[in-house]
């Protein structure tokens, strides 16, 4: 069977995606020295984490753009350019929604469509969800949005199986997705709830030829189920797929087209031009001669040997952490007790904890993806130095 384009490009994107994961955890569990990209890396919300911490942290300060904060910008400037291009082609949940919606169908389970009424349109209920993790985000109870993540449990299941309620609403993903198309993307997700109001404002649309007779068999394949348009382009629920473009229409007439600022672009320009605008913007931003360094000057000069406790205030609540000296220096640092996100924790202690005995100093750069972790780790180790240091 030959792939279609759209499928080809998801199937190679959701490979590279889940190689970056499964190589990722390797390398935190030592079995490799090396890594491409990490979860924290991959994080579309980096973005949004930055910009919460740098209103509400009296100690937040910017350190330079990382890649979860370009992903973040990258996937922003392409929604309002290019449309939702991330949900059609480039996003992984999205991927295997499609994948498993066409193991259904070979299967012979009949499709469904989403309850809807005069009163209720599920896809309404993103919109809700994104409001609501705003607000929790804002008042710090990010530790609890961060257990429900679908996209963090796809990781997880790489990285390292680690089972929390997120895993749950994936595997729901998955049985929901064989019956429904993209049921995630078109009820749940907070990421294609910004995308769709970006999309709304735009100067990209799909847009109805003059000619077209309202049939509708251009929407027969639509992985997102809309099913007609009255207007003269197409909803902002749309996830830019392009399948609709590249229908034959059976009455012999003119259907739909790509049109960028009301002139007319051809399907591989466009994804062309939306595709690279993100990879472009995603790896080249990071490349701006800022990077993460923690400052936490201190003289360890008469330091005394034993085993101390710290404790600093991270993403999900206190790391505790104990510090050993050993011949008036660092020799050892354990993680007592944390609440941090499974996946970002992980590379915080290993990197963090070789260059902080490695140097003998805490003026050492933070991981890319978890500021607040790395943050706090560093105070805790700070705070149970100060003990060793006041010991007489």
């Amino acid at each position: 069977m030959r792939l279609k384009k759209r499928s080809l490009i998801q199937l190679l994107i959701t490979s590279f995606i889940v190689l970056n994961f499964v190589t990722y955890g390797l390398y935190i569990n030592d079995f490799i020295e090396f890594k491409f990209l990490s979860i924290g890396d991959l994080n579309p919300y980096g973005g949004w984490s930055a910009l919460k911490s740098s209103f509400t942290e009296v100690a937040y300060s910017f350190r330079g753009i990382t890649k979860p904060i370009a992903l973040t910008i990258s996937i922003v400037v392409t929604a309002t350019l290019f449309g939702r291009i991330f949900c059609g082609y480039i996003c992984p949940i999205g991927a295997m929604q499609d994948f498993f919606k066409f193991l259904g169908s070979r299967f012979g389970i009949k499709e469904k469509k989403l309850p809807r009424s005069k009163f209720f349109v599920p896809e309404v209920i993103k919109y809700f969800i994104l409001i609501l993790i705003l607000i929790l985000s804002i008042f710090g109870l990010g530790q609890y949005i961060s257990k429900l993540s679908v996209w963090l449990a796809f990781a997880n299941i790489f990285v390292g199986i680690n089972l929390q309620i997120g895993t749950f609403l994936l595997v729901l993903t998955i049985i929901g997705s064989l019956i429904y198309k993209r049921v995630f993307c078109r009820c749940l997700c907070p990421l294609g709830a910004i995308q769709g109001l970006l999309y709304a404002i735009g100067p990209l649309k799909i847009k109805k030829e003059k000619t077209c007779n309202g049939c509708s068999n251009c929407f027969l394949s639509c992985p997102v189920d809309i099913t007609t348009s009255e207007e003269t382009y197409i909803s902002p629920e749309c996830i830019n797929c392009l399948s609709c473009t590249e229908k034959t229409c059976l009455r012999d007439s003119s259907g739909y087209f790509v049109s960028f600022a009301g002139k007319k672009l051809k399907n591989s320009t466009y994804l062309a031009m939306g595709i690279g605008l993100m990879l472009f913007t995603y790896f080249c931003l990071p490349a701006i001669p800022l990077h993460e360094e923690y400052s936490g000057a201190m003289d360890l000069k008469g330091i005394k040997n034993g085993s101390y406790k710290g404790i600093g205030t991270g993403f999900g609540g206190n790391i505790k952490v104990r510090v050993t000296i050993k011949n008036q220096k660092i020799n050892k640092i354990d993680i007592i007790s944390h609440n941090e996100t499974p996946g970002y924790f992980e590379e915080v202690y290993k990197n963090m904890t070789v260059q902080i005995i490695e140097t003998q100093s805490l003026n050492i750069d933070g991981v890319s993806g978890a500021t607040v972790t790395s943050r706090a780790f560093i105070n805790g180790v700070k705070s149970g130095l100060s003990q060793a240091l006041d010991k007489e």
